[in-house]
């Protein structure tokens, strides 16, 4: 069945850019309209003035003074009035045509305007429209108007070439600022939101970046005062988480005691019997002290495995210890073991210094060390080292002289209940899962390398490399 496309859900950015941001986009768009046409209508108003003005002079050649010659020809002093006008225009050709009385007698100018007028019901107020004549686009004046020589209709058409230029003029001059104006409003609003959001990303971020085991509070330090609520709530859910992981760390502690209590004297108990059994009971009893044995230490690596857990290490407090006096603590713990199994331990302890959980380190010590005398063949050697590094970070390190791990099984062997092949019998596959739950749980690397390369039996290096210790952490020691 083919997998359905993760629906991608809308973000709290993108519905504030969308909710500032399209309103304000279509404000600045009608502004950049409104603007353009305001601007178009002033140009047109004042080219209409233009217009009316030649109007108002060709009306004025028709009023004659009492002086004037009423007889007088009006064509040619109408004709010299426009080519005056026509010289102060070189863009647009201007047409004229006067008509005269009732009938619409032509006076002077060109009778094919005549079609062209405009209604006027108003004495010397003119009208204007848009035609066109002979493929071309006129915007015509019409001005009624009574002179002298009786009523008159004055109609005045000039070509639109300066008209659209100064549409274009005015297009460049408004509406390319405004809608720079937009993309402008809108980068800020962009900006603005990315900005705003910030203390967001950097919650976010702050709680992204935990580690499993880190359920300290989050700081709410610089944070808006619509996020402290939030905050405020998972620092409420990492306290009770905390106060759970308390409760299980105290649970696990007393189960330790409870269960070891019991399995040791059940050993002391078997080795009593097997020192008053008989030859016929002895090789039983030593097989059920061997099994006894065995889940006394299962039972101890699996309590450890919880309590070095993140879930459980919630409450465990890191302190400065010394890895040298762990570890000739811990070897010295582990002589009889070693004698027993005809292994030669010894250790190399130097001053190491890190932070960390004193019984963590201790079990690690020993799941190390117990693997190692395990695995060693009868007079081989344990050695155990640690020191601290030239960067100053501490390095423990076990080695044996065992069968080793090939190298295609070491990325296993930290698994629970995993065993390599050619493991020695009797183990139970969590010692080394501990190990690298205590590495974890104190941030330090592990290698697995062979200690004798080139051998039969190359035997096993385990080296772990610590955290160097911060410089204040050095007064608490």
């Amino acid at each position: 069945m083919t997998p359905q496309p993760k629906k991608k859900r809308p973000t709290l950015r993108g519905r504030l850019l969308r909710t500032v941001g399209w309103p304000l986009f279509a404000v600045l768009l009608g502004s950049a309209f409104y603007d353009y046409y305001s601007a178009l209508d002033r140009a047109t108003d004042s080219q209409d003035l233009a217009l009316e003005r030649i109007c108002i002079a060709l009306a004025t050649r028709l009023d004659m003074d009492a002086d004037d010659a009423r007889d007088e020809d009006l064509a040619p002093h109408l004709a010299r009035t426009m080519a005056a006008m026509q010289k102060t225009n070189d863009f647009d050709q201007l047409h004229y045509l006067v008509l005269g009385g009732e009938g619409g007698l032509v006076i002077a100018g060109e009778p094919a305007l005549a079609k062209l007028a405009g209604p006027g019901p108003n004495l010397d107020t003119p009208s204007f429209a848009d035609h066109r004549l002979d493929a071309a686009t006129l915007r015509v004046a019409t001005y009624p108007h009574l002179s002298g020589t009786g009523a008159v209709t004055v109609i005045v058409a000039e070509t639109t070439r300066r008209r659209d230029a100064q549409a274009r003029v005015v297009l460049v001059d408004t509406v390319i600022p405004d809608l720079a104006l937009v993309v402008l409003a809108l980068g800020l609003v962009w900006l603005g939101v990315l900005w705003g959001m910030r203390p967001l990303d950097r919650l976010r971020a702050s709680v992204a970046g935990r580690t499993a085991d880190d359920l300290s509070p989050v700081p709410d330090d610089g944070l808006a005062g619509e996020l402290l609520p939030l905050v405020g709530a998972i620092n409420r859910l990492m306290a009770h988480l905390r106060g759970s992981a308390e409760s299980q760390q105290a649970f696990l502690s007393v189960a330790a005691h409870q269960l070891r209590t019991p399995l040791a004297g059940m050993q002391t108990q078997i080795e009593l019997a097997l020192a008053e059994a008989g030859p016929q009971q002895r090789a039983r009893l030593d097989a059920l002290h061997e099994a006894m044995l065995r889940i006394g230490r299962s039972t101890s690596q699996m309590l450890a495995l919880a309590r070095a857990g993140p879930e459980a290490t919630q409450a465990e407090t890191f302190v400065t210890l010394d890895l040298q006096q762990l570890l000739e603590e811990s070897a010295s713990s582990w002589l009889d073991f070693a004698l027993a199994a005809q292994v030669d331990l010894g250790y190399e302890a130097r001053p190491a210094l890190l932070r960390g959980s004193a019984w963590m380190l201790r079990e690690l010590l020993d799941n190390l060390i117990h693997n190692a005398i395990r695995h060693s063949p009868r007079e081989g050697r344990v050695t155990v080292r640690c020191r601290t590094a030239v960067d100053g970070a501490s390095v423990l390190e076990v080695e044996d002289e065992g069968p080793g791990i090939p190298p295609a099984e070491r990325h296993r062997v930290f698994e629970r209940f995993y065993q390599a092949p050619g493991a020695a019998h009797g183990g139970s596959g969590l010692g080394l899962a501990v190990v690298r739950e205590v590495a974890l749980r104190h941030n330090a690397s592990v290698t697995l390398t062979d200690a004798r390369p080139a051998q039969p039996a190359p035997g096993l290096k385990i080296s772990l490399r610590f955290p160097t210790l911060p410089v204040t952490g050095l007064s608490e020691f």
